[in-house]
């Protein structure tokens, strides 16, 4: 049996890593999708929302579950379901059955986020934030080689095998974990349910950080899902060149993990967290109201901008509810998901019904609630993070 944590740490980064490939793929092909389906933006924009609704039950789930079981068997089972679905996508010509094909791969995204998070925290229990940021790096590294990769498979019209590589992929880690045994002292004789539920959603910090989670990575997904299809409608760019552009963001997404990382270590993720909500604000605007190239370079921008926010929600609320980490950082990243699903969901609606330009003005409002809403308990939640971790 596997028993080193470097080992297991890095088959979790990989997971993530692939995570981030599929939602890259699934934004990138999306024009392929829709051509192959005969289906309009709307539905391709409820496909995205549906996937977001998978991520987010799964979320939830594998959270909660991550407190009773070994959080290796609940990642297993997300590389199984994920690789299912990716293996899949694109067999049938029917937009009901790739419903349900990409419900389940966000079923199976949702359990490997929501279990490696917790898998890691309780690993590394004295460097959550670093080692979280370089976690949500290689998600930022899968997410950046998924629109090179798919763009050069839509040249060929092949962009089917893409889904059938990373399905192989999954599948491998999956049977790497058939073989782990990752050493978890504190996994068992768990409190009830209930009672941590109620504690944990009594905290009126911890409610603000939920909502601003699902505002924040909202746009964030937004980002990553549309702006191929925004800058190409939108803004009357080729979209090889709004591939371009997301994988810069990409790179940008990277670069700013590895800074929020280093940070991480010397100022309070709180602080990070602040700064780079500021950060997205005035990109976003800058990607909605740009004219061209300007717009393209400011998706570019808000790569750095959303880099570390959910990374530092997820350390911060490691650090002050660690007792009931599973379930915290479960609800977290599920609220991120139903925070995806609406602002998906209503930027499709208003860009098929009014215009692309217009119905991307819902990001930009999702993006300055968030900012607002940390602002009102930012010092105290600096003060609580401070008190926690010492």
């Amino acid at each position: 049996m596997i028993r080193s944590r470097s080992p297991i740490t890095l088959a979790a980064f990989l997971a993530l890593g692939l995570n981030g490939m599929t939602f890259a793929f699934f934004g990138t092909g999306l024009p392929a999708l829709r051509t192959y389906l005969g289906i309009n933006l709307e539905a391709a924009a409820l496909l995205t929302a549906l996937l977001q609704a998978g991520f987010s039950v799964a979320s939830l789930t594998g959270g909660i579950l991550s407190d009773f079981v070994r959080r290796d068997r609940i990642l297993m089972g997300g590389c199984l379901i994920l690789g299912a679905g990716t293996f899949l996508l694109g067999s049938f010509p029917s937009f009901i059955a790739t419903v349900w094909v990409v419900v389940s791969m966000g079923i199976g995204a949702g359990l490997i986020l929501s279990s490696s998070n917790v898998m890691l925290v309780e690993l590394h229990p004295d460097r959550k934030g670093m080692i979280l940021n370089i976690h949500h790096i290689f998600f930022g590294l899968g997410s950046l080689l998924g629109p090179l990769i798919m763009g050069r498979l839509l040249l060929r019209n092949n962009w089917q095998s893409g889904y059938d590589g990373l399905a192989l992929s999954l599948f491998m880690i999956f049977v790497f974990f058939i073989f782990a045994d990752p050493a978890f002292d504190s996994i068992r004789n768990r409190r009830n349910i209930l009672q941590d539920l109620g504690k944990l959603l009594a905290d009126k910090y911890y409610i603000l950080m939920v909502l601003v989670s699902a505002l924040a990575i909202g746009t964030q997904l937004a980002l990553m899902l549309l702006s191929v299809t925004f800058l190409e409608e939108a803004k009357g760019m080729t979209i090889s060149a709004a591939s371009i552009g997301l994988s810069s963001f990409f790179i940008c997404l990277v670069l700013g993990r590895l800074l929020c990382s280093w940070l991480s270590l010397r100022i309070c993720n709180s602080k990070i967290v602040f700064t780079l909500l500021c950060l997205q604000v005035v990109a976003v605007f800058t990607v909605w109201q740009g004219n061209g190239w300007v717009s393209f370079f400011a998706v570019i921008l808000s790569g750095l901008a959303c880099s570390g926010i959910f990374p530092g929600l997820l350390a911060l609320n490691g650090i002050m509810f660690f007792n009931v980490a599973g379930t915290a950082l479960g609800i977290l990243s599920t609220m991120g998901g139903v925070g995806s699903i609406l602002i998906i969901w209503m930027t499709g609606v208003l860009s098929q019904r009014i215009g692309v330009e217009f119905g991307f003005v819902v990001p930009v409002i999702s993006s300055l609630a968030a900012l607002i809403l940390f602002l009102t308990s930012y010092r105290a939640i600096c003060q609580s993070e401070a008190l926690n971790a010492a």
